[in-house]
């Protein structure tokens, strides 16, 4: 079974649209990280969905967000 992508793990946890109201992008975008880019959620986007899994609750880490295993 392939690992989980850290943007694929951020939408399935957060959702797509979320992310991106956050971010301030579409949700188009969102998409192309878990699809495109190895998978990875942008450096300049990460302290902002660590913010919203932190205010959410969300057990999602910078280490998730990076890759870190």
């Amino acid at each position: 079974m392939p690992q989980e992508t850290p943007a694929a793990k951020a939408i399935r946890l957060l959702g797509a649209k979320r992310i991106a109201a956050t971010c301030d992008l579409t949700t188009d975008a969102v998409w192309k990280w878990a699809n495109q880019g190895a998978g990875r959620v942008p450096s300049k986007h990460q302290p902002a969905v660590l913010r919203l899994a932190q205010d959410k609750g969300v057990p999602l880490s910078a280490a998730d967000l990076i890759g870190v295993a």
